[in-house]
């Protein structure tokens, strides 16, 4: 279970993006009072519009991908999507943005609720991929830690001996053994002409 990672949103900036003036104006007026800095948008979004941008509340009645300059389901924020009407494909397209939380058009005084969810969510996701990143990075290190200990065994250690060389290697050096066993390989000399 997570927890909320905000809950105070004063002076934070968020990107609205809707199509009409009512729902741009009641949706700004909500952020003004959460301390929170709206930025109306009606049509697209563009990389240079996201600097200094915390999140994005987009209507994903009129929605698409080539409104939003990341690809789907990698948004670099939190995203609020308002619901005017609940049309599946609609709806179905927001999931696919990986939209963090849901806030209807007629529910406009919840939206500190739906920012709190949205950012919470936002982080779940983001803490998510991290870990697959360092497992990815992890796995793809065995290969040079196997490289590293074949390299150590060419001065005629056994492997074990060779393992244990590069394992204490990484504790002096107080790092992980794929990184010991990429310096080890940086400096073989094999290794370093390119030869495996």
């Amino acid at each position: 279970m997570s927890q909320a990672v905000m809950h105070n949103f004063t002076g934070r900036r968020a990107i609205v993006l809707h199509h009409a003036d009512e729902p741009l104006r009641r949706i700004s007026e909500r952020c003004a009072r959460l301390g929170v800095a709206a930025v109306p948008r009606r049509d697209t979004v563009g990389p240079a519009c996201m600097e200094g941008i915390d999140m994005v509340i987009l209507d994903i009645d009129t929605g698409h991908d080539a409104q939003l300059p990341w690809a789907a389901g990698q948004a670099p924020v939190p995203v609020v999507g308002l619901i005017g009407s609940e049309s599946p494909g609609r709806l179905a397209w927001a999931l696919g943005q990986q939209v963090d939380a849901f806030l209807p058009l007629s529910a406009i005084g919840t939206l500190f609720s739906a920012l709190v969810i949205a950012h919470d969510r936002f982080a779940a996701r983001e803490a998510q991929r991290a870990r697959e990143a360092e497992l990815a990075a992890q796995r793809s290190g065995r290969l040079d830690v196997i490289r590293a200990v074949l390299a150590l065994m060419e001065g005629g250690r056994d492997e074990a001996l060779a393992l244990k060389q590069l394992r204490a290697f990484a504790m002096v050096e107080r790092i992980p053994i794929e990184d010991a066993a990429r310096r080890v390989l940086a400096q073989h000399p094999a290794t370093r002409a390119g030869k495996r």
